[in-house]
């Protein structure tokens, strides 16, 4: 065989073992499940619901939740399903336009508060009129305007009620306006709803807002919308009514979790201001959010606030939004801000305080956050006590579609029973694998360089002979 023959199928082989070398260290049987936890089930049925807590995602190692097993005491599977987790909430409401009419002033002698609409029944139809006009229509506000009278039209049969109305203005930049409310079904008879607040403040990372009405459980058609101070009101241009959609699940509301202020873990804790003036929390697990609120103990407090959040504790802090929460204490009533959407997937949130508000107190602050978790149902076959299993990186999904495991699901889920979850434990000898693995992922880069240089060292000694040797052969010939 030529030289030249026996330098290529030395390359040749030098490449196909760095191949197979790259092939082992990267790839390997799959890794197995490194956490478990025990399912206590409550109540006992062939189909068992398990609300799935924070910490299984913590524990899940893959965002899908596809790590996670339900066993037997034997270690045998149990099929298992997920239900999926409801819509955000822009996709359960159903919106409709308010109309708006400037209230006349109130009369100063105790007299009833004239209407500055009329309402007219013949049959099952409902007519608004404006007092001492043929069209109802709204009108700007006048100077003297003490606040607004909203309708929220006529609803039909089966629908709920508003839940909270979004006012839309076209100034002043920057006001806080405290108002009163009260409701009526036929502007005659009224009753008092609360209180609460709307403010628009412009910061240095942008304008925060916060343009909600909360009407709570009260419900009417007409709402009268009084400003404490009309002076400090914004003008305004119209107004939307949310109520929940029709198909919405109450069982599969989101789940509310309430945590207090943590520890910022170390990190990169972004600037040393934000740090400073921010409260931290952690969720216990990078879970799929709907919605925040703040909760103050007691008190009066209204808090402008940027929202950041990150998946890690090493990643940067991202700017999620902003909004502007606040507990109003009132002749013994107390009114509360809505919540804010923060529809993301976060473990950690810090609430950054405006630059020109008051910092927050950590003793007086809870987070309230409304957050989308799946519900695990399983069958209760094999021997309990069952457990179930997370935090493998590379594990193909363990759940059947839902439609499969139970096909008829309306009509069983009320037959379902229930299981609670408790606390995760490490398995020794994954964890000790876990971390050999992840050794071999940190030395796989050496190997291969190694492999390579190697690989063209024996090639250049190669030529050099196959070099030399050439005209020692020349010669002989």
């Amino acid at each position: 065989m030529h030289r030249s023959d026996r330098v290529v199928r030395s390359f040749h082989g030098l490449a196909l073992a760095a191949l197979l070398a790259a092939a082992v260290v990267a790839h390997g049987e799959p890794a197995s499940q490194r956490y478990g936890a025990p399912i206590e089930i409550t109540r006992a049925a062939p189909f068992v619901e398990l609300a799935l807590p924070p910490s299984a995602y913590a524990h899940a190692m893959q965002d899908d939740l596809r790590d996670l097993r339900v066993v037997d005491a034997r270690g045998g599977r149990a099929p298992f399903a997920f239900i999926t987790p409801p819509a955000p909430p822009a996709a359960s409401e159903r919106v409709r336009e308010a109309q708006l009419y400037p209230l006349p002033a109130k009369p100063a002698d105790g007299r009833a508060w004239p209407s500055p609409v009329e309402v007219t029944v013949k049959g099952d139809v409902i007519s608004v009129r404006r007092s001492g006009a043929t069209v109802a229509s709204p009108a700007p506000a006048r100077a003297d305007s003490p606040g607004w009278l909203i309708d929220l039209g006529e609803g039909r049969p089966g629908e709920a009620a508003t839940r909270r109305i979004e006012l839309r203005w076209s100034g002043p930049a920057e006001f806080s306006a405290v108002y009163t409310l009260e409701t009526s079904d036929d502007l005659r008879n009224w009753r008092s709803a609360g209180s609460g607040q709307v403010m628009a403040l412009q910061s240095v990372s942008g304008a925060l807002s916060q343009p909600f009405v909360v009407l709570g459980g009260a419900a009417g058609r007409f709402w009268r919308l009084v400003w404490l101070d009309r002076t400090a009101a914004p003008t305004l241009d119209g107004a939307r009514a949310f109520a929940p959609a029709p198909d919405v699940v109450a069982a599969d509301a989101a789940s509310e979790l309430v945590f207090a202020p943590s520890a910022e873990p170390a990190g990169r804790a972004g600037a040393a201001d934000d740090a400073r003036r921010a409260l931290h929390f952690d969720l216990g697990g990078d879970l799929p959010l709907v919605d925040i609120d703040l909760r103050f103990a007691s008190g009066t407090h209204v808090a402008p606030v940027r929202l950041q959040g990150r998946a890690r504790a090493g990643e940067p802090w991202r700017e999620l939004g902003g909004g502007v929460f606040y507990r109003l204490e009132r002749a013994g009533a107390v009114s509360e801000s809505p919540a804010v959407a923060l529809p993301v997937h976060a473990r950690y949130l810090r609430v950054v305080a405006d630059e020109r508000a008051a910092a927050l107190d950590p003793r007086e602050t809870q987070l309230v956050v409304h957050a989308r978790l799946a519900t695990l149902v399983f069958a209760s076959t094999g021997q309990a006590p069952f457990r179930l299993l997370a935090g493998s990186a590379d594990a193909a999904a363990g759940a059947l579609p839902i439609a499969t495991l139970v096909p008829q699901l309306d009509d069983e889920r009320g037959r379902f029973g229930r299981a609670a979850l408790g606390s995760f434990s490490e398995d020794a000898t994954v964890a000790r694998a876990a971390e050999q693995a992840e050794q071999q992922a940190r030395w796989r880069p050496w190997l291969l360089w190694g492999v390579l240089v190697g690989g063209v060292a024996v090639l250049g000694v190669l030529v050099w002979r196959l070099a030399k040797a050439g005209p020692a052969a020349a010669r002989e010939g």
